[in-house]
């Protein structure tokens, strides 16, 4: 006996045809229902489906895709898959794409507006219906372009007057974080950030650092303010080390710090460690993001929380309606962030009450 060639094999493979006439139905029939055009009754939409599973019939999603001169495929451009907002929202933005029948392509940029410009060209080339951008360098050409070839874009967690976007208030999150510092009696606190938090959220939630300062009646000090370069993250960096050291050592000495995100403030918290000072007793830390590792027993950081799922729903919801068609002025949504308070902060030493070990140091 000899095997079926590939000829015979790829003719044994069910057909619309088959579909048609297992459901009873035209041709034209099936192929409404798998585009999901409209003017199908419920009823004979239903009698399509179960009769193309019972055949065991797939789409072809190429020859779609020609006709349609547009792919079933979203592009997602993350600046930096290492940090893990990012991969995070990258993950539930594909999720929602994949229960939406729509194929994911993960572009990372690692911040450098060059390879983003390479990146969406790509996208560009495999006809892309969408395209959903975890960061952005803010060249309003880059949008016109992207529009020109009828590309939809939705911006998260970035805000732009010129494009639709998701974003949570990155400026009121910090002032809750700093806020929270001030009510705990802090009055020196410092604010750390580094290259790799983007520059429009830095000077979002360095404004909301400054805001809850002069709302408690504090001048801010340039003194307390460092952004540092691309820290070696969840190890061991001369840079934080001296930043830090620094701070603790000035003539009025910060007793809290506020970092730009989580990443940051857990190297903080490890760097306090070296540098022999307890968090929150001699230094409270706070930091941006609420990542998975900031809730561990060892770490508990206070934190402000990004609602991921929230913003990776609003986000894809908004692009599917692009895609779609959905015609009207761009849309900016602003979500309302929250803090999330843990062991990482408490009030200063200074202005507690002596402890018995202070008053009994051999207690």
């Amino acid at each position: 006996m000899t095997s079926a060639g590939p000829r015979e094999q790829r003719r044994s493979e069910p057909t619309i045809r088959d579909v048609a006439r297992a459901a009873g139905v035209s041709k034209s029939t099936v192929s409404n229902v798998i585009r999901s055009a409209g003017g199908v009754a419920e009823a004979t939409r239903e009698r399509v489906l179960a009769a193309a599973a019972d055949v065991g019939y797939r789409p072809n999603a190429l020859a779609r895709n020609l006709v349609r001169r547009r792919t079933t495929t979203v592009g997602i451009v993350v600046g930096d898959l290492s940090n893990p907002i990012f991969s995070e929202l990258a993950k539930l933005a594909e999720q929602r794409l994949s229960r939406a029948g729509l194929a994911t392509m993960i572009c990372s940029t690692d911040g450098s507006p060059q390879r983003e410009q390479e990146k969406l060209e790509m996208l560009l080339e495999h006809r892309v219906a969408g395209i959903l951008m975890l960061q952005f360098s803010g060249e309003r050409s880059t949008l016109a372009r992207l529009r020109s070839a009828g590309t939809s874009v939705v911006l998260l967690t970035q805000w732009e007057e010129d494009a639709d976007c998701v974003v949570l208030d990155e400026r009121r999150g910090a002032e809750l974080a700093v806020s929270h510092l001030v009510g705990l009696g802090h009055t020196r606190i410092a604010y750390l950030s580094s290259e790799l938090v983007e520059l429009q959220t830095d000077s979002a939630r360095l404004a909301g650092y400054e805001d809850a300062l002069r709302s408690a009646g504090i001048e801010p000090d340039p003194d307390l303010v460092t952004r540092l370069g691309h820290p070696a993250y969840l190890r061991s960096d001369p840079g934080l080390r001296s930043a830090i050291g620094r701070l603790v050592s000035l003539p009025d000495p910060a007793t809290a710090v506020f970092a730009s995100n989580d990443l940051l403030a857990v190297d903080v918290l490890e760097t306090a460690e070296e540098l022999r000072l307890a968090v929150p007793r001699d230094l409270s830390v706070a930091g941006f993001d609420d990542i998975q590792v900031s809730g561990l027993t060892r770490i508990s950081l206070t934190t402000v929380a990004q609602p991921c799922g929230e913003l990776a729903r609003l986000g894809i919801e908004l692009l599917l309606e692009r895609i779609d068609g959905a015609q009207g002025p761009r849309r900016q949504l602003l979500l309302e962030p929250s803090l999330v308070v843990r062991d990482s902060t408490s009030t200063p030493l200074r202005s507690r009450e002596p402890e018995v070990a202070d008053v009994f140091p051999g207690a």
